[in-house]
């Protein structure tokens, strides 16, 4: 009886998972009604596969200039409408990072700047380790980082513009050679 259970609940886990906990659709985007034309590129509209190429080149060359090379290229989710973005539960944001498991962009991010943003936290789970992010990092140093590096230039309301100011303070006393380590020890 405990191994037919158990059983059961191993078969039902990934349905749980993908009921309960949308982000994690994006593992597997496709079963979200998205099409992935490429290993980094996934969208909801074709018709904007050109313009979401551009953005992604774009922000990805702009990324590398300002922070670092990546060591895997992201893969990018397109939404153009709210109910695709709402479908990967993320309603409350125009943007997402999850981990290094991809990047959703809602329909009023298609911007550089805010795929850059996206970008670095992409980094930032990269080069800082994804348990050290989540546990680890403060909140200042992953989103002053990303509003700072990715050149948005609007004024942010609190808490972000103070995590914007905090971050340059502190890029600007590090030593960029030691960059990563320095951000490990935070």
């Amino acid at each position: 009886m405990k191994l037919r259970l158990l059983f059961v609940v191993l078969i039902l886990s990934p349905l749980v998972f993908w009921f309960g906990y949308k982000p994690i659709r994006i593992l597997a985007p496709e079963l979200n009604g998205v099409d992935c034309v490429s290993a980094t590129i996934c969208i909801e509209a074709s018709s904007k596969l050109d313009t979401a190429s551009e953005l992604y080149a774009s922000a990805h060359a702009f990324t590398e200039k300002q922070v670092t090379s990546f060591e895997n290229n992201p893969r990018v989710i397109f939404c153009s409408t709210p109910s695709c973005f709402n479908s990967f539960g993320f309603n409350q944001m125009r943007a997402a990072t999850l981990s290094t498991f991809g990047i959703i962009i809602g329909p009023s991010a298609w911007d550089s700047s805010f795929l850059s943003h996206e970008f670095i936290h992409h980094l930032q789970h990269e080069k800082l380790g994804n348990l050290e992010v989540w546990f680890d990092t403060p909140q200042w140093f992953m989103e002053g980082m990303a509003y700072s590096l990715s050149d948005e230039r609007e004024v942010l309301g609190e808490p972000w513009e103070s995590y914007r100011d905090k971050f340059t303070h502190w890029s600007e006393g590090s030593n960029a050679r030691n960059f990563w380590q320095s951000a490990r020890s935070l």
